[in-house]
């Protein structure tokens, strides 16, 4: 406590406004780093409000700066609003939210203006803090909730650091809401006493682990990004070839240690080169696109579909057997035939290869290449149709193709 009230309230907010100015620098730094989440923008906005209004305040009490009453509240209102305004707004933008910035911009000018609606009352500095400090922790309290839960369902333990910032604040700000009702408060915000004092001491912790969690969020959504670029086909979204060997080894690696079934579906779009002769490889290229969607739709969560190239594609169902993966195939057939494509205006349809691991015999490539022979003779037979193949080991049923209906 000594040390606190050593410390200097100018050279508190000169501190805070440099901490301000790095958290802009940092955002703005990240952003011409090359990312484009428009998060950044929202905070790189709070940090530099933060900075304007410390630094102005470390100017006007460093030089004793007479300034107006109400105008210098009205500035250091609207600043700390849009500081904690614009958190929230970035914290949902990074998670894909609507930032309601429209919404929650016009706070700002609220507390702006408090101070010439209700001169009087906006006076007292007790009416301030619970006024200000509710509005403050509702919105630190929300971007907390919103971070907090948003990385508990996705495991990005990356999430807490910045979620435990804003719900620090959001404490501290209850807290001062507390000692204001029932304890002395000064009359000035930059007054020295202890308590006044620790609690921009915590401001400024406040702003310096945000900075760092951040940041944080921001690299860990890159590298998430870029693992999706390494195992994501970029045209559908689907997992890539590349990716497929991962994939495969650890869903045999499961079948073979609990002993359950696991299936194939190769596909390929029927005459897809006259697709693109007749309407363009950009028409090509949207409907392997409204493909590779139709068939994600008619998955399982523990489903894998994988593009392999060009219009041919690869499905891998664990606990699945040869009968129940001919199913799957048939209503995969089904989804993409019975709708005409909209980026060309008709039906396209496709043919289905479906096998399933000879479990303690074969590797899945082999169950892979068996799988690509049936789907051959799917296209011998016909098109548009599911020609299913079991292993010459396996106890499953023999070979058999579905025709059209």
């Amino acid at each position: 406590m000594e040390l606190i009230r050593q410390l200097d309230t100018a050279t508190l907010a000169f501190v805070t406004g440099l901490a301000g100015l790095l958290l802009a620098g940092t955002m703005v730094g990240i952003r011409l780093a090359g990312m484009r989440n428009p998060a950044l923008r929202y905070w790189a906005l709070a940090g530099l409000a933060a900075a304007v209004g410390h630094l102005l305040a470390h100017w006007a009490l460093t030089f004793h700066v007479a300034m107006p009453r109400v105008g210098s509240l009205a500035l250091a209102n609207a600043m700390v609003t849009i500081v904690h305004v614009s958190l929230l707004a970035g914290v949902r933008a990074f998670l894909g939210k609507p930032p309601r910035w429209l919404l929650l911009a016009p706070l700002a000018l609220l507390t702006a203006s408090a101070g010439y609606v209700a001169p009087e009352a906006w006076a007292d500095m007790r009416v301030r803090i619970v006024v200000l400090g509710f509005l403050y922790l509702v919105l630190d309290a929300i971007a907390a909730v919103l971070l907090w839960r948003s990385g508990s369902a996705r495991g990005e333990r990356f999430q807490f650091v910045a979620a435990s910032a804003f719900g620090f604040n959001a404490v501290v700000l209850a807290v001062r809401i507390a000692h204001a009702l029932w304890r002395h408060t000064p009359d000035a915000t930059f007054a020295h006493e202890p308590f006044q004092t620790l609690v921009f001491v915590l401001g400024l912790v406040f702003i310096a682990v945000l900075t760092v969690g951040l940041a944080l969020l921001m690299f860990r959504d890159r590298e998430l990004e870029l693992r999706r670029l390494v195992h994501r086909d970029p045209l559908t979204g689907l997992f890539n070839r590349r990716s497929l060997f991962e994939h495969a080894a650890r869903e045999q690696a499961r079948c073979e240690r609990y002993g359950a079934p696991l299936s194939l579906i190769m596909l390929d779009i029927d005459a897809f080169k006259s697709v693109n002769d007749t309407y363009g490889h950009g028409a090509g290229d949207d409907v392997i696109c409204e493909t590779a969607a139709r068939v994600a739709l008619g998955l399982r969560d523990v489903d894998a579909a994988f593009r392999l190239g060009g219009e041919e594609f690869l499905i891998l169902l664990p606990s699945t057997g040869l009968d129940d993966a001919v199913a799957v195939a048939e209503r995969l057939r089904q989804s993409v035939s019975d709708t005409p494509m909209a980026p060309i205006g008709r039906t396209v349809t496709a043919s289905f290869g479906v096998t399933e691991l000879a479990r303690g015999h074969e590797d899945w490539e082999r169950a892979m290449r068996r799988a690509d022979t049936a789907l051959y003779r799917a296209k011998d037979e016909g098109r548009d149709r599911v020609f299913a193949m079991s292993a010459p080991c396996n106890t499953a049923p023999a070979d058999a193709v579905l025709d059209v209906p």
